[in-house]
C-alpha cells in the first residue's frame, strides 16, 4: 500500500475557521513561533486514522472556539496506490462520523485500510515512564500497523472477557463458559504470536539498517508468553483454556481476567547497562523513541503491509545539529510522507532541496519557495 496526502482541508477546527493545502513533496515542513498553528495541521492529519488523534481529544474540543459548536469538518485527498480517494470527518449529533469516497463508513477502522498514521510529539518520551497499561497499548498500535486483524483480535478479546465475566457471575452456564474459553484462548495466542513476530522483526531491522540513534532491547513478558514458548499452539491453546477454567472463582470474586493478553508486559532496556528505559536518561529515552519509530517505519515499507504516514511535531527543536542531520538522512533513505513542524526554517535545512515549505503565522498557512 503506497499513500500520499494530497490535499488537506479543514474548516472551523481548533485555530482555523478554514485551511485549504495542497502537498507535492514526500517531506513536508511547517514552521513557525510556538502557538502559531503548527500542531494543530498535525492534529487534523492525525484523525484520519481508527483513532483520537495525537491529542487525543474529545470531538467537542476540537471545534474553533468562534464558531459553531460541534461545525469542525477534515477532509483529505490521498493519492493510493495511484488512485484519488477522498477522506472526510466530521461530527454530526455530537458523534464522530467518517467517509470515503462521499460513502458513510461504519467504523473508523476503515481509515486504516488507506493510511497508517505514526507519530512523534514531545509528550511521547514518557511512554517508557507511563503505566503499563499505556505502553501495551502503544506497543499494540505498532503491531497493528503490520498485522491488520490485531486490532480487531483485541476488539474482539475485550468483548469475550466481559461476556465470561457476566456468564461467570450471572449465569453460570457451563457449556457457554467452555465455548467463551476456547476462544478467548484461540485469539489470545494468535494475538500474542502477533506480538512476538514483530518483536522478533524489530531486532532484525535494528540488526540491518545501523543507526547512530541508540536502540532499546525490546521484549514482552507474561503467562501467555511463557505458554506459548513451552507448547506447540494446539496445546497451549488446550493450557489457557484450563486456566481460565480453574480461575473462574478467581474472576468472579474480582470482576477481572486473571490470565489474558492484558497482563503481558512490554519492556525496554538500554542495549549496554540493561537498566529499564524508565530508569535512563530523558535524552536516552527519546533516542530510544525515534530509533523505534523509525525501525517500525522501515518493517511496514519492507513487508508493504501498510506504509504511514509519518507526523513528527517538534521533534527537530530538541535535537542538537548533528543529530538533525542524522534524522534527517534516515528519514530521507526511508522515504515514506513526513510531516514535520518546528519553530524555524533553518532546523530543516537538510531537507532544503527537497521539502514543501509552510510558514505558519497565527493560523494562516503561507507557502514559501
Amino acid at each position: 500500500m503506497i499513500a500520499d496526502i494530497l490535499k488537506l482541508s479543514c474548516r472551523n477546527f481548533r485555530s482555523y475557521h478554514s485551511l485549504f493545502s495542497n502537498f507535492s513533496s514526500k517531506f513536508v515542513v511547517f514552521y513557525g513561533e510556538n502557538g502559531a498553528g503548527k500542531t494543530n495541521i498535525l492534529e487534523a492529519i492525525s484523525l484520519f486514522s481508527s483513532g483520537r488523534g495525537l491529542r487525543k481529544a474529545p470531538i467537542a474540543d476540537l471545534n474553533c472556539l468562534t464558531s459553531p459548536p460541534l461545525s469542525w469538518n477534515l477532509e483529505l485527498v490521498l493519492n493510493n496506490n495511484q488512485y484519488k480517494t477522498f477522506l472526510s470527518t466530521n461530527v454530526q449529533n455530537g458523534r464522530r462520523i467518517a467517509k470515503i469516497d462521499n460513502s458513510q463508513i461504519n467504523s473508523l477502522l476503515k481509515f486504516d485500510e488507506f493510511l497508517w498514521m505514526l507519530w512523534i510529539i514531545p509528550n511521547m518520551t514518557n511512554i517508557f515512564i507511563s503505566h503499563q497499561t499505556d505502553r501495551r497499548n502503544f506497543f499494540d498500535h505498532l503491531v497493528s500497523g503490520y498485522d491488520k486483524k490485531h486490532k480487531l483480535r483485541i476488539k474482539k478479546l475485550n468483548i469475550l472477557q466481559k461476556e465470561r465475566l457476566h456468564v461467570i457471575f450471572f449465569r453460570k452456564d457451563e457449556n457457554w463458559l467452555k465455548v467463551l474459553e476456547e476462544k478467548i484462548a484461540l485469539e489470545s495466542m494468535q494475538v500474542t504470536k502477533s506480538r512476538l513476530e514483530f518483536i522478533m522483526l524489530l531486532h532484525k531491522t535494528f540488526d540491518e539498517y545501523p543507526s547512530d540513534f541508540l536502540r532499546p532491547k525490546i521484549k514482552i513478558t507474561g503467562s501467555l508468553e511463557e505458554i506459548h514458548a513451552t507448547n506447540s499452539e494446539e496445546n497451549a491453546i488446550l493450557e489457557i483454556t484450563d486456566s481460565l477454567k480453574n480461575c473462574r472463582f478467581e474472576d468472579s470474586e474480582k470482576q477481572t481476567t486473571s490470565i489474558g493478553i492484558h497482563k503481558t508486559l512490554w519492556l525496554a532496556n538500554h542495549p549496554k547497562t540493561g537498566l529499564e528505559a524508565e530508569n535512563c536518561s530523558t535524552g536516552e529515552q527519546k533516542a530510544f523513541l525515534v530509533s523505534l519509530i523509525l525501525a517500525v517505519v522501515r518493517i511496514y515499507k519492507n513487508s508493504r503491509a501498510g506504509i504511514p504516514i509519518l507526523l513528527l511535531d517538534d521533534l527537530f527543536v530538541y535535537l542538537d545539529e548533528k543529530r538533525r542531520q542524522i534524522l534527517t538522512n534516515e528519514l530521507i533513505a526511508i522515504g515514506v510522507q513526513t510531516f514535520l513542524t518546528g519553530t524555524e526554517r533553518n532546523l530543516f535545512s537538510g531537507f532544503s532541496q527537497i521539502a514543501q515549505t509552510f510558514l505558519i503565522e497565527k493560523s494562516i498557512c503561507t507557502e514559501k519557495t
